[in-house]
């Protein structure tokens, strides 16, 4: 197979409404990224569950991943507080089918239920589709995971198909869904709602 010619020219390309996603470094292998794959709430879904993590582990697998030719990883930086505030992984990039697998990480549970999640893997797929011109995103997501597949099926990605009994979570073998989108499928996220008890008073009131 050919060999993946990794692509590190791409920094413009990958800033949002309220985050942006950056090269990780290993001065982001800090205690609090440790602890958010420690934490049962936060790891459920997530292998690093399997294993207590500790720095040196979270930076043995950063420094594959910065070394890795066909692996891209991400730290999430919040733009308000320039906060690190989760990562996006993109690989392994099949070389000759053009496909990546795409998964994604909010440890800082203050920003749960923000669309960050969305925004963060909008930019990450328009990456693979603009940047590196893969043809296809794919995902993988626990069934019981509703959070994550509301994130990929409001962005355009289509279930196509169901991998049965495949990871074991509270004793209890859970099916994976695999997820896919193509470049003209990618939908952006929708922006937060309408403050309606706002929008009312400034109305009426000015």
């Amino acid at each position: 197979m050919v060999s993946w010619v990794k692509n590190m020219n791409y920094d413009a390309a990958l800033e949002g409404k309220k985050l942006f996603l950056r090269s990780i470094t290993l001065a982001d292998c800090t205690d609090r990224y440790v602890n958010w794959l420690n934490n049962s709430e936060i790891n459920e879904f997530l292998e690093s569950r399997l294993s207590v993590q500790t720095k040196e582990t979270v930076s043995q697998f950063v420094s594959s991943m910065i070394e890795s030719n066909d692996n891209y990883m991400f730290a999430i930086m919040h733009k308000e507080t320039g906060g690190h505030i989760g990562n996006v992984k993109i690989g392994p990039i099949h070389s000759v089918y053009k496909h990546a697998f795409v998964g994604y990480l909010i440890g800082d549970k203050n920003y749960w239920g923000k669309g960050l999640a969305s925004e963060a893997v909008y930019l990450a797929a328009k990456f693979c589709f603009d940047v590196i011109n893969l043809h296809k995103v794919n995902a993988g997501v626990i069934a019981l995971n509703i959070g994550s597949i509301k994130v990929l099926e409001k962005l355009g990605f289509q279930k196509e198909g169901c991998i049965r009994d495949d990871v074991l979570i509270n004793n209890v073998y859970l099916d994976i869904y695999k997820y896919g989108v193509l470049k003209a499928e990618l939908i952006p996220p929708p922006p937060p709602p309408i403050n309606i008890l706002f929008f009312f008073f400034f109305f009426f009131f000015f």
